[in-house]
């Protein structure tokens, strides 16, 4: 078995989308630990739980996409 390591970055003041389809942009205010030592993401938008998210610095929007087909 291939096990993987990932590591985000997460700093306050960045950019995430939230919301059913994760099409509204919210700001990160801080990090916080809940009650139960999970990681808690507080928001423009309130608590969000981490990676129930999606981060807008990690994915290309459609205009760099079109970019890279053109090459």
């Amino acid at each position: 078995m291939c096990m993987k390591k990932y590591t985000v970055e997460i700093q306050a003041g960045d950019l995430i989308e939230v919301g059913r389809f994760r099409n509204v942009q919210a700001k990160v205010k801080s990090i916080e630990i809940d009650e139960n030592q999970q990681p808690v993401i507080v928001t423009s938008r309130g608590r969000k739980k981490l990676f129930t998210f999606r981060l807008s610095k990690l994915y290309k929007t459609p205009k760099q996409i079109l970019m890279e087909k053109k090459k």
